[in-house]
């Protein structure tokens, strides 16, 4: 069950213009318009922040000769 609360801010003017121009065209509701790019720019970032980590976390690179030899493999 999805609940819902109001979410109240400020806006560049032309931004709201647009946002009213392109939703009345197509006709879409601001709310489900607004809420779609907040879900896909919060996965943005969080996809950004979860590389940042792995990176950070990354070994490096390792040479095949060197991996062969911490896993004593002989050819």
């Amino acid at each position: 069950m999805s609940r819902e609360t109001a979410f109240a801010t400020k806006l560049p003017t032309d931004l709201k213009e647009t946002l009213d121009e392109v939703c009345e065209r197509l006709g879409l509701r601001k709310s489900f318009v607004v809420e779609q790019a907040l879900r896909e720019k919060l996965e943005d970032l969080l996809d950004s922040e979860d590389l940042r980590a792995a990176i950070k976390e990354a070994s490096g690179f390792h040479s095949w000769e060197s991996i062969k030899k911490s896993l004593k493999i002989v050819e």
